[in-house]
């Protein structure tokens, strides 16, 4: 057996009240041509029968905890992959079904040789064969994206989504968990900028592809929010918190932050009018609200290691 099949690989998998989702999602991991050495499912006191179905599967680890979101529920997972000696993590949504082969290229590309390899993303895609928006990782510069395309080389990527990534024991053993007080939305840009900020590297596996089976593949999710809903303070709270790594990450000037912020506010309301063809005023106002918790929002205060 080689040293590399000797490394210990597990998945992590977080799900709330999504059981059928959840049940393709372990199909396509037990068919992987490279197998796992083990499945951990947080399950975020799901109410739907997942539970029972977790209890009726011998061959899953099954944590259930309150609902502390996917950020809660990642930082579980990888808390205990890491505890119990993983080389490798594996991250998933509920909602993503994996290639069979989407493991297996992760330890045939170039980059998991790499010494401060931190993560590896799959190419994610939407249902309909379209790329899957909101796993679109955060890029560098058009000049390295094209000198990879160019070269067939895979893609350095500033961060990745909790979608389908795979994490290096070494990456986390320096930056630690996910942040628990960002509940949802984020939480896997901030991780893994704090990865690349830690002096690792990301890249995008092309022929790592994952399907994203979630409602709709929209570019702007934030024009369909409810304002009453908390899911909308969550994503644009966060989102410009990680606005402000990025610039960060970047070393630009920090007039640009508040630029890049007041951009994101403008797409914002800009979008949510061209679809509702009205100006709320409502909305307007909770969304700069929202904009501004996010300018002041601080969770790496207190990371919870």
């Amino acid at each position: 057996m080689t040293v590399e099949n000797m490394q210990k690989i597990t998945a992590v998998v977080v799900t709330y009240n999504r059981l059928e989702l959840l049940k393709k999602c372990i199909q396509s991991l037990r068919e992987q041509t490279r197998k796992l050495n083990e499945i951990i499912v947080v399950n975020n006191s799901s109410a739907d029968g997942t539970l029972d179905w977790l209890n009726s599967q011998d061959d899953l680890t099954v944590i259930t905890q309150e609902n502390s979101g996917s950020a809660g529920g990642q930082y579980t997972g990888i808390k205990t992959a890491y505890e119990k000696g993983y080389d490798w993590i594996w991250c998933l949504d509920t909602d993503v079904v994996v290639d069979k082969k989407a493991l297996q290229n992760f330890f045939l590309s170039e980059g998991i040789n790499k010494d401060n390899i931190g993560f590896l993303s799959s190419t994610i895609f939407y249902k309909d064969g379209s790329l899957a928006y909101i796993n679109i990782p955060y890029l560098e510069n058009d000049e390295k994206i094209v000198r990879c395309y160019s070269k067939k080389e895979e893609l350095p990527i500033l961060s990745a989504s909790f979608g389908s990534v795979l994490f290096s024991k070494n990456a986390i053993k320096k930056v630690g968990f996910p942040i628990q007080d960002f509940f949802l939305w984020g939480d896997d840009v901030e991780y893994t900028f704090r990865m690349i900020e830690n002096g690792f590297c990301g890249f995008l596996v092309y022929n790592s592809s994952a399907i994203h089976h979630q409602d709709e593949n929209l570019r702007d999710p934030f024009s369909i929010m409810d304002y009453s809903d908390m899911k909308m303070k969550f994503a644009i709270r966060n989102t410009v918190h990680n606005i402000k790594l990025r610039n960060n990450i970047l070393r630009r000037p920090r007039v640009f932050k508040v630029i890049s912020v007041g951009a994101f506010l403008v797409d914002i309301i800009k979008n949510r009018y061209r679809k509702k063809n009205k100006i709320e005023l409502r909305y307007i106002f909770y969304t700069i609200k929202f904009v501004l918790e996010g300018m002041i929002f601080n969770p790496r205060s207190k990371i919870n290691n």
